[in-house]
């Protein structure tokens, strides 16, 4: 080998080395960067017979599992649209009183029974009645700050709507823009990685790879989302149903072309999926249950209350003691004006209520046993247990996704140890060939001298 030979073969070394120490480097320094892939350094033998002998090295990402990395993209969606549902219900969990409040409908309207039943031992107290009324009132209340709390989930979830799906759309394009790159840039491929991770939080999704680190995503039903040929974007409509639609989206101009009106049926993952879910079906259902759990009571009040009549009358009262108010129920306004026109008295046989007859509050009371009271009290049932399911379902799936990321970050991520011993190697290996270097300038010196 001739001094010009092992000079090249120490100075490719020497190159390779130290692009291997420089890779290495920024892998110790990214150990903690969320979906930061590992550099890895692939030598290859570099010769030409009599000319040149030595080394290069290519820089590559490690290659993920892909198998783990699709299984991490759907449990984040799973966990993120379970989140989203759990997080709402404990909302409207909370409109119900913290535990032993006894402040949820249902308590609220047997507390109004219970006023009632102390009312028939005293129908003539003015005060009393005034204290029935408002117990009343309060049952209403309960029923209505619930609906209240229902309604408000649903308008937030439009407003979580409206942004996370321009959220997903930034995100599309930005998939688009880095495909462009991303064969001749491993920071690039980082970046997708990212852009993916968080996209699948919003929006269940599948994803191919091709060899060159270009991906295209997908709807779960197989709608294209984003490849290096184009993208697409989502449109969120509101209404007496929320709906996300699919546009093509133009690259140069930004222009959308509708492609499908609706693809709820493939949007069941991700944190939209989970606020459609609310919108669409869980909230709805709930505000039934209650609406109906209000109206079944104000109704068996009214039926009891009718047959009631003011000390001294035969005939009952015409005017209902529960009304329809925005949406709600409430006392009367008249009767809650003048407690004392309260009717608990209850004809009998043609003759008068008496001064002492309270057996027409006796009979609202009595409501406590109703079916109506039974129907709130499942009210509340109902919406405790969906609440909690919700929040046990998103727990596990949280779970089950930070183990599914720590076996994919163990595939793909940084090991400190085995980059220390890396760092190690490659530092000896670059000294090695400074010493080859080394030696052969002592040899050119030598035969210069000797000249």
């Amino acid at each position: 080998m001739s001094l010009s030979v092992a000079l090249n073969t120490a100075v490719s070394g020497l190159s390779a080395n130290q692009e291997a120490i420089s890779a290495t480097s920024e892998n110790i320094a990214n150990v903690n960067t969320a979906n930061f892939s590992r550099r890895e350094a692939n030598f290859f033998t570099d010769a030409i017979p009599n000319q040149f002998a030595g080394v290069s090295v290519e820089i590559s990402r490690a290659g993920a599992n892909r198998f783990l990395q699709n299984s991490a993209f759907s449990s984040q969606s799973d966990a993120a649209s379970l989140t989203a549902v759990a997080d709402a219900l404990a909302r409207v969990e909370a409109s119900l009183g913290g535990p032993g409040a006894n402040a949820d409908f249902a308590n609220a309207l047997n507390e109004a029974y219970a006023v009632f039943a102390e009312l028939s031992a005293a129908p003539s107290s003015v005060a009393a009645k005034a204290v029935a009324i408002s117990r009343l009132n309060d049952a209403f209340d309960a029923f209505s700050r619930t609906l209240d709390a229902i309604d408000n989930e649903s308008i937030a979830a439009d407003s979580r709507l409206d942004v996370q799906t321009a959220r997903a759309n930034q995100l599309l394009e930005d998939i688009f823009n880095l495909n462009q790159i991303v064969p001749e840039s491993n920071g690039a491929g980082d970046e997708i990685d990212a852009k993916l991770a968080e996209l699948s939080a919003l929006i269940d999704i599948t994803v191919s790879r091709g060899d060159d680190g270009r991906v295209a995503v997908a709807t779960s039903d197989g709608r294209l989302l984003a490849n290096a040929g184009g993208y697409s974007a989502l449109t969120f409509a509101g209404g007496a149903s929320a709906t996300i639609g699919l546009a093509s989206v133009d690259p140069d101009t930004g222009t959308l072309s509708q492609t499908a009106a609706d693809i709820n049926a493939a949007v069941t993952g991700g944190e939209i999926g989970g606020l459609l879910a609310l919108r669409n079906t869980e909230l709805p259902a709930l505000r039934t249950t209650v609406e109906n759990a209000a109206q079944a009571a104000a109704d068996d009040i009214n039926a009891a209350y009718a047959l009631n009549a003011s000390v001294g009358q035969t005939s009952p009262q015409a005017t209902p003691l529960i009304v329809a108010v925005n949406g709600g129920f409430e006392v009367n306004a008249a009767i809650a004006a003048e407690p004392a026109s309260l009717a608990v008295a209850r004809p009998s046989g043609g003759l008068p209520g008496g001064a002492n007859d309270g057996s027409g509050a006796a009979a609202i009371a009595a409501l406590g046993d109703a079916p109506s009271t039974q129907t709130a009290a499942d009210a509340v049932t109902q919406i405790g247990a969906a609440a909690r399911s919700a929040g046990e379902r998103s727990a596990t799936a949280e779970n089950f996704a930070a183990e599914i990321e720590n076996r994919r970050l163990s595939e793909s991520g940084v090991n400190l140890d085995e980059e220390l011993s890396n760092l190690i190697l490659f530092q000896r290996s670059y000294n090695a060939n400074a010493r080859v270097i080394a030696a052969v300038d002592e040899l050119y010196q030598s035969l210069l001298n000797i000249l």
